[in-house]
């Protein structure tokens, strides 16, 4: 038997845990997503104040067909404009301003369109916390959750959290049983959510099981596609295929960091069926832009995204620090590119270039600073 005694001390106090919790912004429940009261601000107009963002404005930008028509969303769109769910890979290397981004492209769909703005939850980021006051965080029910609150700083203790103390970070904490009682109960107009995906995959076989048009092969020496064995990251394939088949089919956007996680290039016909997982995900692409599914996806390069989905990506963002493509060889699904010169290397943080096919349109956005330096670590338990 061992001798070595693994246990640690480093946990924070009662006392020094109120200290942490104390540099977060208090929630904001007044606005009227909160109260259902329509004469106060809405969640959109509290964020731009808070951070200083001023107010939408497409004419802002030279090309309608680039930044405003991919994060101005209608069901009848005209012209040359594309109706219905937009997308995006903004790409970028750590330290670049990618997470900034995120929470600021959130404020943009609640603003412009009145979304249900969905953040990928993940136990080992929580970028989102610039906006912590007025989120909604969605766990799964019947599960055990720990929550730490870690410094960046390794040597300094880590503080527990029981679930009850989540509410004094975040707006509210809501439980959902499966990916359709999610869309259906627990999303709302307006509002920001922050999604930790159900490790049991509960429910996911059966939303596969109602498409009879979508049949993959399944893993070795298993009947079914969806298990409770797969990666937890898994769950969001049957929850875009829920959000997409079942609705409600309100404007819904998906902000999903570090897809490569999810969608590697390196995705093979495992035990996990992962690279069936990643088909099924290409194959509904079209009717997500159909129903009101916009895709915004970060990574910190093209090529560790699987290409079945970069070939359904129609705007991409070259985050500063990083040159930007000038041939088509180097962006997967597109025919041409419209830069012949390199500019994105010499951009501070805060500037990005975005760019279909046709136009490209240099871009800023506003710093979103999150009130303390200590990391939100949500972990879900099977």
């Amino acid at each position: 038997m061992s001798s070595i005694d693994w246990s640690t001390d480093d946990t924070a106090d009662a006392e020094l845990t109120e200290e942490i919790l104390h540099q977060f912004d208090e929630p904001v429940r007044t606005t009227y997503q909160a109260t259902g009261n329509t004469s106060r601000w809405s969640d959109a107009r509290s964020m731009r104040e808070t951070f200083g963002i001023p107010a939408w404005d497409p004419d802002a930008f030279e090309y309608e067909g680039v930044i405003p028509n991919c994060w101005e969303h209608s069901w009848d769109a005209g012209g040359d404009l594309i109706a219905g769910g937009t997308d995006f890979l903004a790409r970028g290397k750590p330290g670049k301003g990618k997470s900034t981004f995120g929470n600021y492209i959130a404020v943009r769909m609640l603003e412009a369109n009145d979304e249900k703005v969905v953040w990928r939850g993940s136990t080992s980021r929580s970028e989102w916390l610039p906006l912590a006051p007025w989120t909604v965080l969605c766990l799964p029910k019947g599960v055990d959750v720990t929550v730490r609150l870690e410094s960046k700083d390794p040597t300094d203790p880590a503080a527990e959290l029981d679930i009850d103390q989540l509410e004094r970070i975040v707006r509210e904490v809501r439980r959902y049983r499966d990916p359709v009682d999610l869309n259906r109960n627990h999303l709302d107009a307006g509002q920001f959510h922050v999604v930790y995906p159900d490790p049991q995959l509960r429910g996911c076989q059966e939303i596969l099981d109602k498409d009879p048009e979508k049949v993959y092969d399944t893993p070795p020496e298993r009947d079914t596609l969806f298990h409770e064995s797969d990666p937890a990251n898994h769950w969001w394939f049957a929850w875009a295929l829920a959000r997409v088949n079942h609705g409600p089919h309100h404007w819904t956007t998906w902000i999903c960091d570090e897809i490569g996680d999810i969608a590697p290039q390196s995705a093979r016909k495992d035990q996990f069926g992962t690279y069936q997982k990643v088909e099924l995900l290409k194959d509904l692409w079209v009717d997500a832009r159909k129903f009101g599914l916009s895709i915004f996806l970060f990574g910190h390069s093209e090529v560790d995204i699987h290409q079945a989905i970069r070939h359904k990506i129609r705007w991409r963002i070259q985050m500063p620090g990083t040159a930007n493509p000038t041939t088509s060889t180097d962006v997967v699904g597109f025919e041409t590119v419209p830069m012949n010169y390199e500019m994105t290397d010499e951009f501070p943080i805060g500037k990005a270039l975005m760019y279909n096919e046709t136009h490209f349109d240099p871009f800023r956005w506003k710093d979103m600073p999150s009130p303390t330096d200590y990391k939100l670590k949500i972990e879900v338990g099977r």
